[in-house]
C-alpha cells in the first residue's frame, strides 16, 4: 500500500485573541481503546518496560506518600508504576474507555478519572506530575502546562516523556541506508514548523480510525514550560535497548540506534521550597552531628 499523502507544513499561527478556545482536533483514543489495550496492556510494551518506565521513574524519583498526577494515563501503566513506589497516584485521561480499562487492572493507591488535561482546577494539590508519551496527542500544550503548574505544590516536579521531536516525527523522519558508506542514517524532512499530522490507527484496513499527532520543536516545547512559570531541572535523551540480529547491516543498525535517541525527557520544577510528605521526611537520613573538636 502506498504511504499516505504527506501533509504540507504550515507556518506558526499568529497569537490568538482572547476568547473561547477553538474546538479541539479529534485526538481521542476512545475509539481505539480496545486495540490500544491489546498493544500496551497492563504493564506496557517492551519499550515501556525496558526504557520508558525505569528511566522515567529514575528521573522523577517519586517519594513514599507524595501525591502524583499522571496526565494522559491511558490504561494507567505509569500511574501504577509510581504507586508501586509508595506514592498516592491519580491518573486522568480524556478517553472514558481507557479509564475503564485502567480501573480493571490491580493497583493499590491509585485512582483514575475521566478528565481533560487542561481542566484540573478542582484537583490537587500534587507533589509531582507526569505526561508520559501523551504530549504529542495534546493539542493545547500551553494550557495544559499552565493548568498542571497551578495545581503543583511549590517545589513540585512535572515530567514530560515524549517521542524525540528531532528524530521521531510522523511522516517527516525515516531510516535510510547508504550502500557506499555502509551506514544507516536518519532522514529529516521537517522540524521547525508546528505540524498537525493525521495518524491512521490501522494502516492497510479499508476503514480505520484516525487521530492526530502534534509536532513541536524544542523551542516551542520549552516555551510552553517556561511560560507556565516552571523551571527546567532535568533533560535526558534515551536510546533503544534493542540489538540487531547478526547480518550484513547489524553493525550499522546498532550504531544508528546509539546515535539517534528515541525519547526526550524534560523534568520541570515549580519554583519554591518543597515540603516532603511527612513519612518521607521521617525516613530521610539524618545528618550526623560533627564530633567535638579536641581541646
Amino acid at each position: 500500500m502506498p504511504p499516505p499523502r504527506r501533509q504540507r507544513p504550515h507556518s506558526k499561527a499568529p497569537a490568538r485573541p482572547p476568547g473561547p478556545r477553538r474546538p479541539a482536533a479529534d485526538t481521542s483514543w476512545d475509539k481505539s481503546a480496545a486495540w490500544y489495550d491489546r498493544l500496551i496492556g497492563e504493564k506496557g510494551s517492551d519499550l515501556y518496560q525496558q526504557v520508558v518506565i525505569p528511566r522515567s521513574l529514575a528521573l522523577l524519583n517519586p517519594a513514599k506518600d507524595e501525591t502524583h498526577l499522571d496526565l494522559g494515563c491511558g490504561q494507567g501503566v505509569f500511574t501504577r508504576a509510581v504507586a508501586a513506589k509508595g506514592a498516592r497516584a491519580t491518573g486522568i485521561d480524556a478517553a472514558p474507555t481507557l479509564i475503564d480499562k485502567a480501573r480493571t487492572y490491580p493497583g493499590p493507591r491509585c485512582r483514575f478519572l475521566v478528565r481533560d488535561a487542561a481542566a484540573l482546577h478542582d484537583l490537587g494539590p500534587f507533589d509531582s506530575a507526569s505526561a508520559i508519551l501523551c504530549l504529542q496527542n495534546i493539542e493545547h500544550l500551553p494550557e495544559t502546562a499552565a493548568a498542571t503548574a497551578a495545581i503543583l505544590r511549590p517545589g513540585g516536579r512535572f515530567l514530560w516523556t515524549l517521542n524525540h521531536p528531532c528524530f521521531r516525527i510522523p511522516r517527516q523522519t525515516a531510516w535510510g541506508f547508504d550502500e557506499e558508506r555502509k551506514i544507516q542514517y536518519r532522514r529529516l524532512d521537517a522540524y521547525t514548523s508546528p505540524l498537525s499530522i493525521p495518524i491512521i490507527m490501522h494502516p492497510g484496513q479499508k476503514e480505520s480510525e484516525n487521530t492526530v499527532s502534534f509536532h513541536r520543536s524544542l523551542e516551542e516545547l520549552m516555551k510552553a514550560g517556561f511560560d507556565a512559570g516552571l523551571r527546567l531541572r532535568g533533560f535526558e535523551e534515551w536510546h533503544s535497548h534493542k540489538q540487531s540480529q547478526p547480518g550484513p547491516r547489524a553493525r550499522a543498525e546498532n550504531r544508528a540506534r546509539n546515535e539517534f535517541p528515541l525519547f526526550l525527557a524534560l523534568l520541570w520544577e515549580k519554583p519554591g521550597p518543597f515540603t516532603p510528605p511527612a513519612s518521607a521526611a521521617s525516613t530521610a537520613p539524618q545528618k550526623a552531628s560533627p564530633a567535638p573538636r579536641p581541646k
